[in-house]
């Protein structure tokens, strides 16, 4: 497999969006390194120090600072954990991993029993979600809340619709390097008024071998051993992973489902107006 980043420049501009973002949080925060058996991965904890833990996994090539910024204030009453996933445009080392087998799983217990914590509160972010759903498999007993927002691993988007509102954008920019093409593809999943967003996904498929392999679907096998908690939360214009036939899989997946909350007017990348609703959705699920 291809490295992940195409040059040492690429990587250098990439992190530091990372700094810029983590920066602008204006947060008390502290950076944790734990050693595991596929590489090196960055935690960033943030939050009340006798507050219960919630454990964030974050999208695909997002990063930790970019999955705090939407719940930043849960730090208030919680200890967070942000997780930057190993293999991808992180603060973690650069090793892909098996997206197929427990890889995920076993990356994140070790993760996880590095940093003494044996059973949480765990929040999955699109990709993230497919992560937790691998660690819910694998070890169950760990999640007592499992928050699924804007997941993988439960349902895809339609063909067509991603053909014409991803996929020939995003070959038109690839070959014309021009903004404008580049717009006519975030579009469809990034709030239009998110400077900074634009300027990541620009840089990323500019200078990432990206990793195009999608998330295999959960089944009902794979979960029959999670009896906890399961919410979720989607928006109404997700081109990637439609809200409501997400709902619709998860009900039939989870038998211990309890609710699900749509954010309206909102694309698979929310904007910064439905954090605070996001935060509260949250909070309210956690208290229950």
């Amino acid at each position: 497999m291809k490295p992940l980043y195409k040059n040492a420049t690429a990587k250098t501009d990439i992190m530091c969006l990372y700094e810029e973002k983590l920066n602008s949080l204006q947060i008390d925060y502290k950076e944790v390194d734990v050693n595991t058996s596929f590489g090196k991965t960055r935690v960033i904890k943030t939050g009340n120090e006798n507050g219960k833990p919630i454990v964030l996994f974050h999208g695909i090539n997002a990063g930790a600072p970019l999955t705090l910024e939407a719940v930043k204030d849960l730090r208030k009453d919680y200890l967070l954990y942000a997780i930057d996933t190993i293999g991808q445009a992180t603060k973690s080392d650069e090793n892909r991993i098996n997206i197929d087998n427990n890889s995920y799983a076993q990356w994140a217990t070790e993760v996880l029993d590095d940093l003494n914590i044996y059973k949480a509160n765990f929040i999955g972010i699109s990709y993230g979600a497919y992560i937790l759903q691998k660690l819910i498999s694998y070890k169950p007993e760990m999640v007592s809340n499992c928050i699924f927002v804007v997941p993988s691993g439960l349902v895809n988007g339609k063909f067509g619709v991603s053909m014409v509102r991803l996929t020939y954008p995003l070959i038109k920019f690839l070959i014309t390097k021009r903004d404008t093409d580049l717009r006519k593809f975030t579009k469809a999943f990034v709030p239009e008024e998110d400077d900074f967003m634009f300027r990541l996904q620009k840089a990323l498929l500019l200078g990432l071998n990206m990793d195009y392999r999608r998330p295999t679907l959960l089944k009902e096998k794979d979960v029959c051993n999670f009896t906890n908690p399961v919410y979720m939360i989607v928006a109404d214009d997700d081109v990637f992973f439609p809200g409501l036939e997400a709902i619709n899989r998860a009900k039939a997946l989870f038998k211990n489902f309890k609710e699900a909350h749509i954010v309206k007017n909102c694309k698979h990348m929310p904007n910064k107006e439905s954090y605070l609703e996001i935060q509260e959705k949250i909070k309210d699920w956690l208290e229950k």
